[in-house]
């Protein structure tokens, strides 16, 4: 996450002059073999731009010196954006305005249709494993022609799953969105910076999606080989585990375990008190599988301790945490110590378990009487996570993101009805009613806002663009 924070931020330096006047000019991508080779479509007086300034390392490194703002205010200076017509302003844009047509679809709206129907083929699955899977069991994974996958231990917090969750459900949820999927491509079109930080930002999320499907593989097949079960069943007891945790997350301070309230508790996993405030203690002795707390707790550190007997990523974790493949292992514990014989017997009360587990989840849910969205709930716990300053600033983004949010509603008001003239500005604006409505659009957005310097710095300037016209 920082790595990518710092290359997001050397791509906003190095673009900061234009984006200093976002309105001044557009710039338009002729696709050519190399993509560095740029063009600027020229508006009224502003002088033909052949290429963008090309930096070498050294001159981004000097970008990034304190001076840099004043650099950038001189050039902001020199490039001073004239008084414009608007009437002559939306003819010129309208010329272009059949990039939308879908017989004729311009190389880079197509390029970004493609990035966000990558998106939509992202099932609820993967985006609830962003939170529920542990990074603890990569090297069980295996490749399509079952080789193990071994790519090492990655570490990954919960707080870190959280705003990817966040994050995929808000990018989700504007694809589905026609005003908003065509505010976003007409961004992406015509502001390079965004341009360049959509694409890696693209590259990063499919990468950890990708790693997110492998580790929660391994998960499983950890878990048929600890505990010989059928795969079907484990895929079943996948999905209630996922159900535990969500109702785990947004439990009051579900962000530290009890083990530590100076470390961040790792994804994918459950200390004994989250166990027992979600009530699996209750249903265990129900079903008379353990006397009472005590005995749960004997097995729980039993279980978590078979799982670390031959596996090293999970050995090097001192913390008292339960991961999935522990828990369904601390669950067929309690199976054989009643005694349960055959295979088939121990199966099928195994079932049973997990369905009277499910139940009980579902049934403290409703009561919960909770019907915020799950990604507002999300973004508040990214907000309250980490340390102390890390919070306060991810709150003072946070309430300037909240204002933006705000002044568009206000600002639909006006436009309801109105007779506005088509143009590719107004078309960013209405994405941002649309998006302003959507709960969670604004919650993913608001994790960009506060994650990726680079595209706050955006935002701040989309909004002084669209204020102009809303204004």
């Amino acid at each position: 996450m920082c790595s990518l924070t710092l290359m997001l931020r050397c791509i906003v330096i190095s673009s900061v002059a234009s984006l200093s006047y976002l309105d001044a000019f557009t710039w338009s991508d002729h696709y050519r073999s190399d993509p560095r080779e740029i063009t600027c479509t020229r508006i009224r007086n502003l002088p033909l731009i052949t290429k963008p300034p090309a930096y070498s390392k050294s001159r981004i490194t000097m970008l990034a010196a304190p001076d840099s703002k004043q650099l950038a205010r001189q050039l902001y200076e020199e490039n001073v954006m004239p008084i414009e017509d608007d009437d002559d302003f939306t003819h010129n844009i309208n010329n272009r305005s059949n990039g939308y047509d879908q017989d004729n679809m311009s190389p880079l709206e197509s390029e970004f249709k493609s990035l966000m129907t990558t998106f939509l083929t992202y099932t609820e699955q993967d985006i609830r494993s962003l939170t529920s899977t542990s990074c603890r069991y990569l090297d069980y994974a295996t490749s399509d022609d079952g080789t193990v996958y071994n790519k090492g231990h990655n570490v990954r917090s919960k707080e870190i799953g959280i705003r990817y969750r966040a994050l995929f459900e808000g990018v989700q949820s504007g694809a589905r969105e026609p005003a908003v999927l065509k505010s976003f491509s007409v961004l992406f079109e015509d502001y390079l910076p965004i341009r360049l930080a959509g694409r890696r930002i693209y590259n990063y999320l499919g990468k950890v999606i990708e790693e997110i499907r492998l580790e929660r593989q391994g998960e499983v097949n950890r878990t048929i080989e600890m505990c010989n079960l059928d795969r079907d069943v484990v895929e079943y007891a996948r999905n209630v585990w996922d159900m535990l945790m969500d109702t785990s997350l947004f439990m009051e301070d579900s962000l530290n375990s009890n083990d530590s309230k100076q470390r961040p508790q790792d994804v994918g996993v459950l200390s004994l008190s989250q166990l027992i405030h979600l009530g699996v203690v209750t249903v265990l002795v129900d079903q008379k599988l353990v006397q009472d707390q005590s005995e749960l707790q004997s097995l729980f550190e039993s279980a978590i301790i078979a799982d670390k007997e031959d596996n090293p990523s999970n050995a090097k974790h001192e913390t008292r945490e339960m991961t999935f493949v522990s828990f369904i292992t601390m669950l067929h514990q309690c199976l054989k110590s009643n005694d349960i014989q055959e295979d088939k017997q121990e199966t099928l009360q195994l079932k049973d378990l997990l369905k009277q587990l499910e139940q009980h989840i579902l049934e403290q849910r409703n009561s919960s009487g909770n019907v915020e969205d799950t990604s507002t709930l999300l973004t508040k716990k990214a907000i309250h996570s980490g340390s102390d300053m890390s919070c306060k600033k991810r709150q003072r983004h946070s309430d300037r993101f909240d204002e933006y949010v705000s002044t568009f509603k206000i600002w639909e008001e006006r436009f309801v009805g109105s007779q506005s003239h088509p143009s590719r500005r107004l078309d960013i604006l209405r994405g941002c009613f649309s998006g302003a409505r959507d709960a969670k659009v604004v919650a993913g957005l608001k994790i960009v806002y506060m994650d990726y310097a680079a595209l706050r710095l955006a935002g701040d300037l989309i909004f002084k663009l669209v204020s102009k016209i809303a204004g």
